[in-house]
């Protein structure tokens, strides 16, 4: 039951790498479009495909990593403890919480 775990984390760190909402990296390509409009109309027709190869790479380097064939060094895997789902827990709940809930962590 370890590894389904580790797997559903991962994923949410995937999300939020290619600006799946709620995280901040949905703010920050939304503020970066505009600004790049402001800059260059000719970079905004590009802006779209390097935003949609990166996401493409991460949902790749995803399932390359989290399906197929197990490896039988996995199997006796028992080195896995709450430390490390509080390790990935800990870089997931500021991004989203970030952008749901600011004033936690900016005083306005």
């Amino acid at each position: 039951m370890v590894f389904p775990g580790f797997s559903l984390l991962m994923f949410l760190l995937v999300a939020a790498n290619i600006a799946a909402p709620p995280s901040i990296n949905l703010m920050s390509e939304i503020f970066l479009m505009a600004r790049i409009l402001r800059f260059d109309n000719l970079i905004i027709a590009v802006f779209p495909l390097g935003s949609f190869l990166g996401a493409v790479f991460s949902i790749y380097i995803f399932s390359y990593s989290q399906h197929g064939r197990g490896y039988y060094i996995s199997y006796g895997y028992v080195g896995s403890d709450y430390r490390e789902f509080h390790t990935l827990s800990l870089h997931i709940l500021p991004i989203n919480l970030l952008v749901l809930n600011p004033s936690l962590f900016v005083s306005i």
